[in-house]
């Protein structure tokens, strides 16, 4: 079960708090810096553009555009103008209570024929049908809230308050002044956020259940940036920054909506994927298809450019274009079957739609995917409800009952997505022909021979051949073996109970020694010592992905990490302490009813393993923080070396105060910073 610990305490903020005191009195707190949006007028969108991928997107540090209330139709952004139109409309509540609605009529009265979809926007490459609807009004008051939480899906958050209450008298009521307060991270210390919220508030970020106290806030060994936003304040969400937000006074009414880049779609797909198939959060962006759909838009836009005499945006489109690429590289080689291997035949295909999902973690499923025909489930609207499972699912341990014996399907013919792959390939060079420097994409069969380690796909293979079929049409019914002695009365007995549909391999874990059917097992191939799935993730962080990716995989005891309590007293062992906090996931509310969990429990924690180890809470968030100072450190030298023309960085101005501005924001950006004095309260 999940970690019975004691948690933070959910602490409202006092309607009174004063802000500016609070900030000024804590050392780890600041402002978010602050722009005015005539300065994008004065300066350029090329210059905005700049600013928001240096600074927000890879900086990570949220950006506060404000002064938009002076342009926006207050007979459209009202209170009233919504009654009058959108009354009787649904909506739901949020976490904290905050009401929630989508708004497409809105949008369309607002703006006729234009989608919030700006240019950069990569969800617009996919077709109309298959993007997602997330534009979002959200209404509160005081003593509403929005949980701590990231953007979905690693994307670029956007928010902005169109109207809130003045504190003039509305319907015979005297009103409170509305305003939202922020509490923003950067996406640099998103581990550090993770182990915080787990190891001390006892929460778990990617549940999204819980609004951090300020104390919290204070004792954070990270920086948290504040705003008051008020109406007209448009506020950039770095992706994979986490941020919460209370609202105050009689009412607050804000539009949010995201965006997705080429950035924030590597992150989706390394990062918040993965995160969210542990929690079973579903994928509403399509992230896989929006690679796929957006590089058959950039191929269309570079079709007929000459790759010697390119400017500076069609630079840039391809530097796009080949970084999509290369993700899609990775998909396809996930995807791809073992070469060692007769190809699968039986392989269904199902022209791609974008609605297949998993059955178990919820995430939307590109490609190749498998699914069982033996327990589809009662009769539906459409005929019978299949049992999809995604392959990374799968190779978790995850599944319907049977475990095995479960059908190939895929969306798409593979010779279509490989004979793109090589049309993208082709282009890329010739556009290249200029820049040898440039990352070089090799052949598929090439990329696949110089990959190294087993694919996703072919991983599953191996598991489909290695676990039972469990036939759930029939009970499961239990063995008793006598095994009794020469010496022993009837009275001393011993039972042996075992599964009728265990193998008769098995073997005993060097962990907690239990003995397991060999298929739930890892075994060492220098030392033949057997680890358990569940040990190896609680105890070493080890997913079991990593030990069936690799052709010959070594133990912790051969690499002299082991952390039981026999190879603690080898004097050559250095015990391996767990790098970050597992509190525990209970899925079954979530996942299909038919779902288990055959490798990993992942309902369990990892206390016992952080006991054992010391609990050291402080030296992981250093190391962890370390680490994000540093990956930061080399994502901006990256970035400054792809911008070469760009002007040196003068130092900081000393006008703005307390309040550090980094000095690429003045350069770039010029005089729209806004120094504190002139923040308009």
């Amino acid at each position: 079960m999940p970690a019975q610990r004691p948690r933070a305490a959910f602490e409202p903020i006092p309607p009174d708090l004063d802000i500016a005191a609070l900030v000024e009195s804590t050392p780890n707190f600041e402002y978010v810096v602050r722009i005015h949006c005539n300065s994008i007028d004065e300066h350029g969108l090329d210059n905005f553009d700049k600013l928001v991928r240096l600074h927000v997107i890879l900086g990570g540090k949220p950006l506060v555009i404000e002064g938009f209330h002076e342009r926006l139709d207050r007979s459209v952004f009202s209170e009233k103008w919504l009654r009058s139109h959108h009354s009787t409309k649904k909506a739901f509540q949020g976490p904290g209570g905050e009401s929630v609605t989508a708004t497409e009529g809105h949008q369309t009265h607002a703006e006729p024929g234009n989608k919030v979809g700006k240019p950069g926007d990569l969800m617009s490459c996919l077709p109309a049908g298959m993007r997602a609807e997330n534009l979002m009004c959200y209404i509160g008051h005081e003593g509403t809230y929005t949980p701590a939480h990231y953007e979905m899906c690693a994307s670029l958050g956007q928010n902005i308050m169109v109207e809130a209450s003045d504190g003039s008298v509305e319907y015979g009521m005297k009103t409170i002044p509305g305003s939202s307060v922020w509490f923003m991270t950067e996406s640099k210390d998103r581990r550090v956020v993770s182990e915080y919220w787990q190891s001390t508030l006892g929460h778990d970020i990617d549940i999204e259940d819980h609004f951090a106290q300020i104390n919290a806030w204070k004792a954070a060994p990270f920086r948290t940036y504040i705003v008051e936003q008020r109406p007209g304040d448009f506020i950039l969400i770095p992706p994979l920054a986490a941020h919460q937000v209370w609202n105050r006074g009689t009412r607050t009414m804000k539009v949010a909506w995201n965006r997705t880049t080429v950035e924030t779609l590597s992150l989706a797909l390394s990062e918040a994927l993965p995160h969210a198939r542990m929690v079973c959060r579903d994928e509403q962006y399509k992230n896989k298809a929006i690679v796929f759909y957006s590089l058959e838009h950039y191929s269309k836009l570079l079709e007929n450019v000459d790759g010697k005499s390119m400017d500076g945006k069609q630079q840039l489109l391809l530097k796009d274009f080949e970084h999509l690429f290369a993700l899609y590289t990775q998909i396809l080689l996930s995807e791809s079957f073992s070469q060692d291997k007769a190809e699968e035949k039986d392989v269904e295909y199902i022209p791609f739609d974008s609605n297949i999902t998993c059955s178990y973690c919820r995430c939307n499923i590109f490609n190749r995917f498998l699914s069982c025909p033996w327990c589809t489930g009662g009769q539906t609207a459409d005929g019978e409800d299949p049992y999809d499972i995604c392959m990374e699912c799968y190779v978790m341990g995850r599944s319907c009952a049977c475990l095995s014996r479960l059908k190939w399907a895929e969306q798409f013919p593979w010779s279509e997505l490989t004979g793109k792959y090589e049309n993208w390939r082709d282009q890329i060079c010739r556009l290249n022909q200029s820049n040898p420097n440039d990352q070089i994409f090799w052949p598929l069969a090439e990329e696949r021979a110089r990959y190294g380690k087993k694919t996703l796909a072919e991983m599953c293979q191996g598991e489909l051949k290695r676990r039972p079929w469990v036939d759930i049409t029939k009970p499961v019914t239990r063995k008793i073996e006598d095994n009794l002695s020469d010496s022993e009365s009837p009275a001393r007995k011993r039972r042996k109970t075992r599964l009728s549909h265990e193998s008769e391999e098995s073997g005993r874990c060097h962990i907690c020694k239990y003995i397991e059917p060999i298929w739930k097992l890892a075994s060492c191939d220098y030392c033949n010592q057997n680890y358990c799935y569940g040990s190896l993730f609680r105890a070493f962080n080890i997913q079991p992905q990593e030990t069936m990716e690799v052709y010959r995989w070594m133990c912790p005891k051969c690499q002299k990490i082991c952390s039981c309590a026999a190879c603690r007293r080898d004097p050559s062992m250095k015990p391996f302490e767990p790098t970050c906090t597992l509190l525990g996931h209970d899925t079954r509310k979530i996942a299909d009813p038919r779902s288990v969990e055959s490798l990993v429990d992942f309902r369990q924690s990892n206390l016992r393993w952080l006991k054992k180890a010391g609990d050291d809470e402080i030296e992981r968030l250093k190391k962890h923080q370390k680490e994000a100072d540093e990956k930061r450190q080399q994502a901006m030298i990256e970035y400054r070396i792809q911008l070469e023309d760009s002007p040196r960085v003068s130092a900081p101005a000393t006008e703005y105060g307390d309040i550090p501005v980094d000095p690429a924001l003045e350069k770039l950006s010029g005089s729209i910073l806004t120094p504190p004095d002139s923040i308009t309260p």
